[in-house]
């Protein structure tokens, strides 16, 4: 059972675009790692700079077992206003056979999550794009607007039905040839010393027309112990218009969601001295 929960949760993170921002001041803005810095937690993406504008990144726990992934972060420039990139593959063809195992029947109803065992399952090659565009407001404050899409193409095979699980469902969407698309808003900033904080608000959609949406946040507060390691606590609370299984039309599996989010992160190679501001920790 406690394999099952670190795949089920390591998934979750990887597919709900949220929880793969969880680091300090990289992930989920525009700014970069210096080059050859590293940074890795348990659920975490292990991250490297390749130089100081470009920044690699792959989720080891998730893609170990159920979902290869690799991702590319571009700088475009520097200053109080940053622009970037970031452009990741996902291969979810394996977590798709895990539903069709029912390897997490005993954590979710088979109802909405499992398929067939009839069903030939294609593999999938999925696409997520985005901008990022961050100022820096004072000295301990960055505010960072984002938009992007991702989508799914896949080999010859039957069609895949939706999963009417909440934190799977959007993304689900585009296996039956749906546009994902959001937008957000982010801030990271700091309280009090070496104690930092980041809220994010998004609006995710299934296809141009809007048909099936959600409203995220997430929230975290980051513990910065010394310039190598950080502590962080928080959560992500959705609500959307997931639809009810079919076989289940009026079950309690809500359209509203709530769910902690924890981490250990480590950084190595730090090579830029920690300075009086919001980057301290860099």
């Amino acid at each position: 059972m406690s394999r099952k929960l670190i795949l089920l949760f390591a998934c979750t993170l990887l597919l709900t675009n949220g929880f793969a921002q969880k680091t300090l001041w990289t992930t989920g803005n525009a700014r970069t790692l210096a080059a050859g810095q590293q940074e890795f937690g348990i659920i975490q993406p292990f991250q490297i700079g390749i130089n100081d504008k470009l920044e690699l990144s792959v989720s080891p726990l998730a893609g170990l077992f159920l979902v290869p992934n690799i991702s590319f972060k571009y700088r475009y420039n520097e200053g109080p206003w940053m622009i970037a990139t970031q452009h990741t593959y996902l291969m979810p063809s394996m977590l798709l056979h895990s539903m069709q195992d029912s390897l997490f029947t005993k954590l979710i109803p088979r109802d909405t999550l499992t398929f067939s065992d009839t069903l030939r399952i294609p593999y999938v090659f999925s696409f997520r794009n985005q901008v990022m565009v961050t100022r820096k407001i004072g000295t301990e404050t960055l505010v960072t607007g984002k938009v992007g899409f991702e989508f799914s193409l896949k080999s010859k095979a039957d069609s895949l039905p939706a999963l009417t699980y909440p934190q799977f469902y959007l993304q689900s969407t585009t296996l039956n040839k749906k546009v994902l698309w959001y937008t957000g808003i982010r801030v990271d900033g700091n309280l009090y010393n070496d104690f930092n904080y980041m809220a994010e608000l998004d609006f995710v959609s299934s296809g141009f027309d809007v048909e099936h949406w959600a409203i995220e946040h997430k929230g975290y507060f980051i513990w910065n112990k010394s310039i190598k390691f950080a502590a962080l606590i928080g959560y992500k609370m959705s609500y959307g218009t997931y639809p009810f299984p079919a076989s289940n039309p009026i079950s309690n599996q809500g359209r509203f969601f709530i769910f902690p989010v924890a981490d250990l992160i480590w950084k190595l190679n730090i090579k830029r001295q920690p300075v009086k501001d919001m980057f301290r920790v860099q």
